[in-house]
């Protein structure tokens, strides 16, 4: 849908969304909540291009419905973009502070790095989960697992893999969309290789090339919600504790899982972990090398034999606390 602005900062707000799309953002969501904006500007008579601190307070003013995690903090972050941006092309802004997103931040939760011998366990667990004739999860967490542990690919990309992004015969998977826009295409293991075509031949004896990898018993992609369910039993089975919803281990911790097991591997190995980030960050899916770079500190942390090859080797990617 296409957004018209009317206020004074019309023509800015389609330059700065032109600006954060053509840097790989969809900005579909934050192009809404700049229309609000810009209506309430209008409303308010506004005739100067300026970000005032009464402007700010008067649009970060959080509504009744809205639930602080969400929406809200989605709309003061976007405003907050765009004060910058103002500030970049020599604008007057106040930068409006959003305390409860700050306070979140705070309690942010931290990665959990499995163990070889915890991943071991949950593979085990995986395979034991009963059939169901009114469910494929038997059959869709085993691999599910497998994959994003051999790939580091986040839950939402393996669950929006379809058959026709898929060469069984190159042993590659085309990620499309990803996080921030982007595309890119991941090599497999023959291992891995091996048992997607089992999969394949099972939950697809005839290729549709729309279907989705991952389908329940209606031939619809599985849910989210419905893996992280399963996942948590697979934890109980495996006699891995959780510490609840929002606590974890979560199945996300999988990526971060083969992204340290992989410098683990290397290092052991003697490769130039220096050498071997900038490949791992565009692998990854990783916005910047900087994202990247906090897999190195995860991974000495954990396996302490390898702290001296990063110190040696990426210790401009760990910065010292002066």
């Amino acid at each position: 849908m296409i957004q018209v602005y009317h206020s004074i900062f019309a023509e800015l707000i389609q330059d700065f969304i032109a600006y954060k799309r053509a840097a790989g953002y969809k900005y579909e969501t934050e192009a809404v909540y700049l229309k609000t904006f810009d209506d309430l500007c209008f409303s308010l008579n506004i005739d100067s291009p300026k970000f005032t601190k009464e402007l700010m307070d008067k649009w970060c003013e959080k509504k009744p419905y809205e639930s602080a995690r969400s929406c809200y903090q989605q709309r003061i972050s976007c405003i907050r973009q765009f004060a910058l941006f103002l500030i970049s092309s020599g604008y007057e802004a106040y930068i409006p502070v959003n305390l409860e997103y700050i306070r979140q931040r705070k309690s942010k939760y931290s990665a959990y790095i499995f163990t070889h011998e915890e991943m071991k366990r949950i593979f085990e667990a995986s395979n034991k989960i009963y059939p169901n004739r009114r469910s494929t999860m038997h059959l869709v967490m085993p691999v599910l697992i497998r994959l994003l542990y051999c790939t580091g690919l986040r839950v939402m990309e393996a669950l929006n893999v379809q058959l026709k992004h898929m060469d069984l015969i190159e042993g590659t998977i085309l990620i499309v969309s990803a996080k921030f826009n982007k595309d890119r295409i991941i090599p497999v293991s023959e291992s891995m290789l091996s048992i997607l075509k089992e999969y394949c031949s099972i939950m697809h004896p005839f290729y549709k090339p729309e279907d989705y990898l991952f389908i329940g018993i209606t031939r619809e992609p599985c849910s989210h919600h419905n893996v992280y369910l399963r996942f948590r039993e697979i934890l109980v089975t495996a006699g891995i504790k959780h510490a609840g919803r929002g606590y974890g281990p979560r199945i996300h911790d999988i990526r971060h899982t083969h992204c340290c097991h992989v410098l683990q591997k290397a290092s052991q190995n003697g490769d130039d972990l220096s050498n071997m980030l900038p490949a791992l960050s565009v692998y990854m899916g990783h916005e910047s090398l900087i994202a990247t770079s906090q897999y190195l500190k995860m991974t000495a942390e954990i396996y302490p034999e390898i702290l001296k090859a990063v110190e040696e080797t990426c210790s401009y990617a760990i910065p010292k606390v002066q």
